[in-house]
Parts: C-alpha cells; structure tokens; sequence
C-alpha cells in the first residue's frame, strides 16, 4: 500500500495558502472558452481533414469530388475544417499548413474556419492555376456554398471548380 503524507497547516498558515491561491488564480491568463486550431497536419487518410464534423454524412460526396479532380486533371485538393484559426489570417493560416504538409504544386488546400465563417486557398508558386482562375473558383463555387453554411458544397464546388477552370470551360 502506498504511504500517502499528510502535513498539517496551522490556522494563520491556512490563512496565508488562501490568500497565495487567490493570488495565483488571479494572476493566471484567462484561458479561452474553446481550443484555437494551429496550422494542422492533415489527414493521413485522404485529403479531407475534419476536426468540427462540417461534412455530416457528406464525407463520401466530398471525397468524390475530390477524386475525380486528381484523376481527370492530377490536382489534388486538400480540404480543412477547423473552428478557427487561431487568431491568424485566414491566408496565413493556409500557407502555414500547406507549408507544414509540404504540398506541391499540382496541390491545392482550401481552409475553412466554420465558427469564424472564413476561408483561404493556396497554391504553390508555379501552380497551373492561376491567381484569376483561383478567385473566379472561389467567387462562383466556394463562396456561394460557404454563404450557406453548405461545408460540403463548398469543396465540392472548388474540385469542380478547378477542373473546369483548367479545361478551359
């Protein structure tokens, strides 16, 4: 059996440890309601990282698209959902993880802050995207969907988005 050892605390000494507890609690930070969410590594799975149950029971919808992209064009899209981003800018977040993951340049991540309701994308320099094919993806499928609150739809609409944009159409 363990010995376990007691000390016993005069009434002043008492006094004294509850004013010091105070103190300290008082001179801690005030810690957040909910975890930030640094740049992550994403998902050793598949290119869908989900840390806030965004998708639902879209997750193969998603996944779908996605796979379509890289076997009709070779792009693959990496997609995150996190609360937040951590008190960072939606963009350097983004870079932040691609740079993390070491993505390349047939890779694109779109970051999705659903508490923050905000997004970014990034590619690597020399990217077969272009910076005007980027915004025009996420002006008429990414944002759209992101406005209603539709997660999915918003990856969906980027992996469409992309292929089309990179065919011409």
């Amino acid at each position: 059996m363990p010995l376990v050892g007691r000390a016993r605390v005069s009434p002043p000494g008492r006094a004294l440890l509850t004013v010091l507890s105070a103190v300290c609690w008082l001179a801690l930070p005030v810690l957040p309601a909910a975890r930030a969410d640094d740049p992550v590594t994403l998902s050793r799975d598949g290119q869908i990282t989900d840390r806030v149950g965004a998708l639902g029971n879209r997750g193969d919808q998603v996944e779908a698209a996605l796979d379509r992209l890289y076997a009709d064009r070779r792009v693959q899209l990496f997609v995150v959902y996190v609360r937040d981003f951590s008190g960072r800018s939606a963009q350097g977040w983004a870079d932040t993880t691609a740079d993390r993951n070491d993505l390349g340049r047939d890779d694109v991540l779109l970051a999705v802050a659903t508490h923050d309701r905000r997004y970014a994308y990034t590619v690597e320099q020399g990217s077969r995207l272009t910076d005007d094919q980027l915004r025009d993806v996420a002006r008429t499928a990414v944002e759209p969907a992101l406005r209603e609150n539709d997660w999915a739809g918003a990856a969906i609409g980027a992996a469409n988005g992309y292929a089309a944009v990179l065919t011409g159409r």
